[in-house]
């Protein structure tokens, strides 16, 4: 799926699964609160495609998501070709470990743990995550404000100003495993997403299904559907409508 899809299926994650676990921890879910918790959400859906050169992620920050990338390809490609059976047969890089629900739940761990450890690191993570979401959906902004937001600064100014939200939402630091859960569930999504392409994902990396390591998996191949065409579309505005409806019905 395209990058505006991948994050509105995160910004489902981020209000109807993050915000709860917030108020479970202590913060009562606010209008503001729920924004924030979306923006995070929909930044971390769009996380696994770093190993594509071209994605929305990977342009976002110029050098510095293009040094990311480079190194989530690179990773892929080393773990693929430790790990592949003699009956894959593909180039191990874009939609293979980034696409992976274990990957996932090692990068919300390791992000979870940096978080819980330093309030810097929350501060970057929301900022960075923000970033994305923002970029992502611009689309559904009015004129000025998508226009801004299709620019470095302003984007980065509506993250910055996401972030300071995200933190002052709280007495103390937030908890991390909060994040780093949103961050793995948003990965998961989007995989969960390309799932329903005709390419698929390797969901059950690193196990085997008809000796191949990485095959690609997803739904019944008459229920798949091409990038970018109507059903993709079906998918972005039921996730929005869901968000809407399920963040009135947490602050109503």
């Amino acid at each position: 799926m395209m990058g505006f899809s991948h994050a509105t299926t995160g910004v489902l994650v981020g209000v109807a699964v993050a915000a709860p676990l917030a108020a479970a921890a202590g913060t009562p879910p606010t209008p503001m609160g729920l924004l924030a918790w979306a923006l995070l959400g929909a930044g971390s859906a769009l996380v696994p495609d770093l190993d594509h050169p071209s994605s929305t992620a990977t342009r976002s920050q110029g050098f510095v998501t293009g040094l990311l990338s480079r190194g989530m390809r690179a990773l892929s490609l080393a773990v693929y070709r430790r790990t592949r059976t003699p009956a894959d047969r593909s180039d191990g890089e874009h939609r293979h470990l980034g696409h992976t629900p274990v990957f996932a739940a090692a990068v919300g761990a390791v992000i979870g743990l940096l978080c819980h450890l330093s309030w810097w690191a929350t501060l970057v993570t929301a900022w960075f995550l923000a970033f994305l979401g923002l970029r992502a959906l611009r689309k559904v902004a009015w004129r000025g404000l998508r226009t801004a937001l299709g620019s470095w600064p302003g984007a980065a100014l509506g993250a910055l100003c996401v972030a300071a939200l995200f933190l002052t939402a709280w007495d103390n630091h937030p908890p991390g495993w909060i994040v780093g859960a949103v961050v793995a569930l948003g990965m998961i999504v989007h995989s969960l997403g390309d799932a329903l392409t005709s390419s698929g994902v390797p969901l059950a990396w690193p196990f085997t299904v008809n000796g191949r390591r990485w095959a690609m998996l997803g739904v019944p191949r008459w229920m798949r559907f091409r990038t970018g065409t109507w059903p993709e579309w079906v998918v972005g505005a039921v996730s929005l409508t869901g968000s809407l409806a399920v963040g009135y019905a947490l602050v109503a």
